[in-house]
């Protein structure tokens, strides 16, 4: 699946006049997770090669069971578009205040709603569990996999 790239002028994305600067939506998104009681914040923070994610555990018990997750989300990527025809010219590059506010967004939204929904913080981050391959979240095992999981034929629960 091929990604297109999102540019800054397009109008479903938000926090364009947005003048928080990066570092400090960083801050701000660890803040987030410390509200929260997230632990084990690991951030990779490369904004030269547009390589920036953070990780963190979340400790929840679910059914009576004590759980530790990791979960991974990495920075989306915002476009600005190259400007040929002003001055002064320029390239077209990432737009990473636009970039790390959406990722601040995303983090905050998704612990608000498992609060507010009864949910678990497990749940409203499934997508973005860390896999056992370096780098792999669930979605990234799941998603390719959904035709077989679709054409499963479902069992039925055994009561003991």
């Amino acid at each position: 699946m091929s990604q297109q790239k999102i540019y800054s002028d397009d109008p479903l994305v938000h926090y364009k006049n947005s003048a928080v600067n990066p570092e400090r939506t960083k801050a701000e998104i660890d803040g987030v997770l410390a509200e929260w009681q997230v632990t084990d914040v690991y951030w990779h923070w490369n904004p030269q090669a547009n390589d920036i994610y953070v990780m963190f555990k979340i400790n929840e018990t679910i059914k009576g069971v004590p759980l530790k997750v990791s979960v991974r989300i990495d920075c989306p990527i915002v476009w600005d578009k190259a400007r040929s025809r002003r001055r002064p010219y320029t390239l077209e590059q990432v737009n990473l205040r636009i970039s790390m506010r959406a990722m601040w967004w995303y983090i905050k939204t998704h612990l608000e709603m498992a609060y507010v929904t009864h949910s678990s913080k497990t749940v409203a981050f499934l997508p973005n569990i860390a896999g056992v391959r370096e780098g792999q979240t669930l979605k990234d095992i799941i998603i390719p996999r959904l035709v077989d999981i679709q054409n499963l034929v479902a069992l039925e629960e055994k009561q003991i």
